[in-house]
């Protein structure tokens, strides 16, 4: 059977006198794109964007760090710990990273986990290691959480977001990552895991196996792979200045994840950061997508997303995230993802379609 995914787009056309060429009448193309999975729409449209300026960030890292919860000497001490019915020991440790209740909680079952013993590390520069033990921790920390729903009709969802500097929306410098239980995966999530069991039902296979077969021999937008963990940059973009996922072929949850795979996706990652960095970016959003507890990957396979971001002007601090995306649930984009591939596969040293 043919491959059954589309990828639709249409294409517009704004006409103007443009004060750039003179006032001759010009053309301007844009384009909006469906997600072919969702059918969910995008825009990509055209701006000029080459690099960031530089960013001094000397005055947040040392006014940051003044009163930091997650530093050494005042994590233990002014951070929650869980009752001891769900965490007997009140905070999980790890290599650098410790884990404890989120002061403000999501949901019912939300963590904090503190992934580095340093202040703030430039994007550039973020150690594997710090990527591996926050991962691993909030494996750990979802199994123990994973082993007292399993008889549970609806065993819930474990969530795993790194939201990296202001621009991000985080409230703390220091590197931290929210680990959150859920039995509401968000609209995105649940709108997927919806599509991808039509899918499975219709054609007898697996979205994302037949998407990342379909990406890899067009290769527009495929990356390359950082040992088991595969990399491409979706069709409609999350992120103004795109973004880029990696799959964990045949997982479907955080959990089930091995160290090796943690390691290879940190690996990956790591070279993905650098990209952005070498963009003048240093702030970005992360997110781990997966199925319910307990889920087999027939239908969905767990998927890591990040999404750079920045202020499109640093000098008014104007965000990049404007009415399209808060108010009619669009997504806009202002690079193409075939170039962001290029870029990545080029940086990551990724050559054809590895």
């Amino acid at each position: 059977m043919a491959n059954p995914i589309v990828f639709r787009k249409e294409i517009k056309q704004g006409r103007q006198y443009d004060p750039r060429h003179n006032f001759a009448l010009s053309t301007i193309a844009s384009e909006i794109r469906y997600d072919p999975l969702t059918g969910d729409s995008g825009r990509l449209c055209h701006f000029l964007f080459n690099s960031a300026p530089p960013t001094d960030l000397s005055a947040l890292i040392a006014n940051s760090a003044v009163n930091c919860p997650f530093c050494p000497g005042a994590v233990d001490k002014v951070t929650p710990r869980f009752p001891e019915d769900l965490l007997p020991e009140g905070r999980l440790r790890h290599g650098a990273a410790v884990l404890f209740p989120n002061l403000f909680p999501y949901d019912d079952v939300s963590a904090v986990a503190v992934i580095s013993e340093r202040h703030f590390h430039p994007l550039e520069d973020i150690p594997k290691q710090i990527i591996v033990d926050g991962i691993t921790i909030a494996r750990k920390f979802l199994r123990r959480i994973e082993a007292g729903h399993r008889e549970s009709a609806d065993p819930g969802y474990g969530i795993v977001v790194w939201n990296y500097l202001p621009p991000a929306g985080a409230s703390q410098v220091h590197p931290h990552m929210q680990v959150v239980h859920t039995t509401n995966p968000g609209n995105t999530l649940r709108r997927e895991l919806a599509a991808e069991k039509a899918y499975r039902e219709k054609y007898g296979r697996t979205y994302v196996a037949d998407l990342l077969a379909m990406e890899q021999a067009e290769g527009a937008r495929w990356i390359g792979k950082s040992g088991s963990v595969s990399w491409y940059t979706p069709y409609v973009p999350t992120g103004l200045l795109g973004d880029c996922v990696g799959v964990f072929p045949g997982r479907s949850t955080l959990t089930a994840l091995s160290d090796a795979e943690i390691a290879d996706f940190a690996a990956g990652l790591r070279q993905v950061l650098r990209y952005f960095a070498g963009l003048g970016l240093w702030s970005f959003n992360l997110m781990f997508f997966p199925a319910s507890m307990g889920s087999t990957a027939d239908e969905h396979w767990l998927t890591a997303r990040i999404v750079p971001r920045f202020y499109l002007n640093p000098v008014l601090h104007v965000s990049d995230v404007a009415y399209p995306q808060l108010l009619m649930g669009e997504r806009l984009a202002m690079v193409y993802p075939e170039q962001t591939a290029a870029s990545l596969r080029d940086s990551m040293g990724f050559g054809g379609n590895h």
